[in-house]
């Protein structure tokens, strides 16, 4: 019988309450320490988690978590010194533990990054995870989630039917039919509010959003028949010229060829740095929620703006105002709070980029227990609902090893949206059998996730 890995989690915030939640789905024995015993009291209860009242740097406190048995430690408490101080003991006490630290300061993150043998072996900077998550989407504007699965041979997508879709009022079946080479499965949908599975007779209507997972090989020709454009956005407006538009603007100059940006900040030293930091893009010293300023930076021609200030208000403001300049325009807000985030979806806003969200995609990834080789969260804050993509490598114990999709017998709310074989992604249908050595993709809503995992667990526990 294999032994359940140990984590411990320092922090029971928004970041690692989400990370109690997935990381306990995945055999492995969790401790959560934090100085709240209320949020402590929330997090065992919904969870099968172990809670320690205390602070995460006094070495007392990692004691009675058993720091000196733990195979991972993640810090993701809200100061960056105590996340580096909890790691610094556990590696006194532990030294094999792998220690991940969640890292706001750009200073701590490169000290960190740049000492070798120091206590943080993995560090995760939101302002770093937004500003690649932005990126990803602008690379693909007309999506509003886009993740590499599979080690990048599959990706999963979010998406949503316009009244112009040319597959809208069509069965899911149907599309199979008519495209039987194209390696797409529909995974997931979120209708009124509501996120659910959809089966082969069930139809999209104007409005869903719906996620899927293609092989990368089929990603244009999805694209095409959802109507959607694969064009990056071209012409970018960034307002807020801090750490995460920075690293925008300056990843924009690089990787975007020809593309141009202007970048809108009201704060005029942050304005001059920012000036000096990047070689191609304009830099306008202004206020973003002014329409004159927008018009100067060329919203009425600009295919995507990015608000990333540290208000949440302002940016959900400044995206409204640029969405009555141009009706064509792609907005992209960045949401800290979940009542912002709540609101957020009665504005024309096209993409929330939810900090905490992000930050627990990046540190999951990075936590291996029990079959699950990645787990990602599907969905921000807002949501009362979830679901998680699971990647899974198929091993001889599992009870699904050898048997078709049909006969798996996975839960109502688990499709796998694709199975990687030796020779590539495989065309899926409930025909297609899980082989020993396969990795699978799977769309599990979080309600069902537990059973999920007990279903591929080898030891079936």
């Amino acid at each position: 019988m294999s032994i359940e890995p140990r984590i411990i989690i320092c922090g029971a915030g928004q970041v690692g309450g989400q990370i109690c939640r997935y990381v306990s789905y995945k055999s492995a024995k969790v401790t959560v320490i934090d100085q709240s015993a209320s949020l402590l009291r929330d997090i065992t209860a919904r969870d099968d988690v172990e809670g320690v009242v205390g602070s995460a740097t006094d070495p007392q406190i990692l004691k009675a978590a058993r720091v000196e048995d733990a195979d991972m430690i993640v810090a993701a408490t809200s100061s960056d010194e105590a996340n580096i101080i909890a790691c610094l003991l556990a590696r006194l006490q532990k030294s094999e533990a792998t220690t991940v630290a969640r890292l706001r300061s750009a200073r701590f993150s490169q000290a960190v990054l740049s000492s070798r043998g120091g206590p943080v072996d993995v560090v995760i900077s939101p302002e770093r995870a937004v500003a690649a998550a932005a990126v990803r989407l602008l690379r693909s504007p007309s999506l509003f989630e886009f993740r590499e699965l599979l080690n990048g041979q599959a990706v999963f997508i979010g998406l949503r039917i316009e009244a112009k879709s040319p597959i809208k009022n069509t069965p899911l079946r149907q599309l199979t039919e008519i495209f039987p080479a194209l390696c797409a499965v529909v995974v997931g949908c979120r209708r009124e509010g509501r996120l659910t599975t959809l089966g082969s007779q069930d139809e999209l209507f104007t409005g869903d959003e719906i996620y899927l997972v293609t092989a990368r090989r089929s990603l244009e020709r999805v694209l095409q028949i959802f109507a959607k454009s694969s064009t990056p956005s071209r012409r970018l407006i960034i307002v807020g010229a801090g750490n995460v538009g920075l690293n925008v603007a300056t990843t924009y100059e690089r990787e975007f060829g020809r593309a141009s940006a202007r970048v809108i900040e009201i704060d005029r030293t942050i304005a001059e740095t920012a000036a000096g930091q990047l070689e191609k893009t304009v830099v306008l010293n202004g206020d973003g929620l002014d329409h004159e300023t927008l018009l100067e930076a060329g919203a009425e021609r600009a295919d995507a703006i990015l608000s990333v200030t540290e208000d949440d208000r302002t940016n959900l403001l400044v995206a409204t105002q640029a969405k009555r300049i141009s009706d064509r325009i792609t907005t992209m807000c960045l949401v800290n709070a979940t009542r912002t985030a709540q609101l957020a979806s009665q504005l024309p806003i096209d993409i929330e980029i939810v900090p905490q969200s992000t930050t627990v995609s990046s540190i999951l990834p990075h936590i291996r227990a029990g079959q699950a080789m990645a787990i990602y969260p599907v969905g921000g804050l807002a949501q009362t609902d979830g679901a998680e993509m699971i990647e899974i490598e198929i091993t001889a114990g599992m009870p699904i090893a050898g048997k078709a999709i049909r006969t798996a017998e996975l839960p109502d709310c688990a499709i796998i949206g694709a199975v990687l074989k030796p020779d590539g992604i495989a065309e899926i249908s409930p025909d297609t059998h899980l082989e020993v050595g396969d990795k699978i993709a799977c769309f599990v809503l979080t309600r069902d996730t537990k059973a999920f995992m007990g279903l591929v667990d080898a030891e079936g526990r």
